[in-house]
């Protein structure tokens, strides 16, 4: 009942959260009558460029030009295994019994006017815990939510609309969203639209600004996970390890937390299917070029061929077969490297595998562990993929705890809330309203 209450307070929150701002829209014929005057003067912040060229990259930052076939440097890539590729048990009856399966996953969803950008964002815990004996069913869900607006003709509102926006600047410290969300106190962040920013476009630098606060959050609800010492757990998180789209900084805060997961029966693990770009395999085969002959023998495959095939998703389709993962590589994209450059953090580099689903959809996924985590138990990190593993095959398309993750964490309800407030506050007060 109490995670009830704190679901229900959440979706209120984030309901009324543009109620003041649309409370101070201006009347119709006094909007129609001042001269054009766009973004505020007053000192907003603004969209990065960092927000925005992740836009250009995919999921765990890898830049759309960066150029195959050159050499990774020796601190960017290592082989973890040797075997080149390696079956996937399913665990055990035994294995599941008391184990704790959490998700994490997140949204975003945006509500656009010629005036002005509505944003909002979600992230959502779900925890799983399996017995084979006859406890309760033991299952919770945790929210967190944030609003921000995107101001592009600040003649649509009264001076008195910032008064219900968080307005400390959160572009003047290291850590520019993550210290501030748990500041803002349910009011919406506001942002002022900045056509000197590389990408002009308004739904460009919104769209950076949402994707950010959903990273953000993701990150942030490692707090909100349970952890008993006692009971072994599998924290799934949909997507990337490093989120391309925050800050090295923000990365580096919430990702830090599991070091408090040190020496225990905790495993954080980074899945997702998509792989369209990912390039992690060919960057291994071009440092080891060994490799290419455990996985093709005898067919006179050069290094030129594999680079040729521009994606590892190509080559899996070749060396793996349902059921089977490659070995784990140590690898980092370069546009994350400052993430682990600080003393002390060279134990969050990612440590990745592809795996080939056994069921239909019989599609490849993305694996990425923090490597303390593996240098600590590495029996422990076989199980915990194999647990992840098994929650991929459960649900088909994504792991199981992550659909429920993904089902709580949807904005679909709330945009179409806020939309009809908006519609009556600018019918209210005679305003035109023009939407994309």
């Amino acid at each position: 009942m109490a995670n009830k209450t704190m679901m229900e307070k959440a979706s209120k929150d984030i309901l009324n959260a543009f109620d003041g701002i649309l409370d101070n829209l201006v009347e119709g014929r006094e909007y129609d009558a001042l001269p054009p005057r766009g973004p505020s003067d007053l000192s907003f912040s603004s969209v990065s460029d960092e927000e925005l060229k992740s836009l250009d990259q995919d999921i765990y930052g890898q830049d759309e030009e960066e150029t195959i076939g050159l050499p990774v440097a020796d601190d960017r890539i290592k082989l973890v295994e040797s075997s080149p590729i390696k079956e996937v048990l399913l665990p055990t009856e035994d294995q599941l019994d008391g184990l704790n399966i959490i998700g994490i996953c997140g949204s975003n969803n945006r509500l656009l006017t010629t005036s002005f950008h509505m944003i909002l964002a979600r992230s959502s815990v779900v925890n799983f815990k399996y017995t084979r004996g006859f406890e309760k069913p033991y299952f919770y869900t945790k929210n967190r939510d944030v609003s921000a607006l995107l101001v592009l003709d600040n003649n649509i509102f009264n001076s008195a609309y910032t008064l219900h926006t968080y307005n400390e600047l959160i572009d003047k410290t290291d850590s520019p969203i993550y210290d501030h969300l748990t500041k803002c106190k349910g009011k919406p962040f506001i942002f002022k639209y900045n056509y000197e920013k590389f990408k002009k476009a308004p739904g460009s630098q919104s769209l950076g600004l949402a994707v950010k606060f959903q990273h953000s959050l993701e990150l942030l609800s490692i707090e909100d996970i349970e952890v008993d010492n006692d009971s072994p757990l599998v924290c799934i998180k949909d997507g990337a390890l490093f989120s391309n789209s925050s800050k090295p900084a923000d990365i580096r805060n919430g990702l830090q937390k599991l070091f408090s997961w040190s020496n225990k029966k905790k495993t954080y693990i980074a899945l997702s299917s998509k792989i369209a770009e990912s390039r992690v395999l060919i960057n291994a085969l071009n440092k080891f070029p060994h490799l290419i002959e455990d996985y093709f023998p005898n067919q006179n495959i050069t290094v030129g061929i594999i680079n040729s095939f521009g994606t590892d998703s190509l080559l899996l389709k070749k060396i793996l077969k349902p059921g089977f993962r490659t070995p784990l590589i140590e690898y980092i994209e370069i546009t994350r490297e400052p993430i682990i450059k600080q003393p002390g953090l060279e134990g969050l580099k990612p440590l990745t595998c592809y795996y080939h689903k056994r069921t239909k959809p019989y599609n490849f996924i993305r694996i990425e562990i923090p490597k303390f985590m593996w240098d600590e138990n590495p029996a422990q990190i076989e199980f915990a993929i194999s647990a992840a593993i098994w929650q991929y095959e459960l649900g088909g398309d994504q792991p199981l705890v992550i659909k429920v993750a993904g089902e709580r964490c949807t904005l679909d309800h709330e945009h179409w809330v806020i939309d009809q407030q908006m519609k009556a506050a600018f019918e209210k007060k005679n305003l035109g309203l023009i939407e994309f």
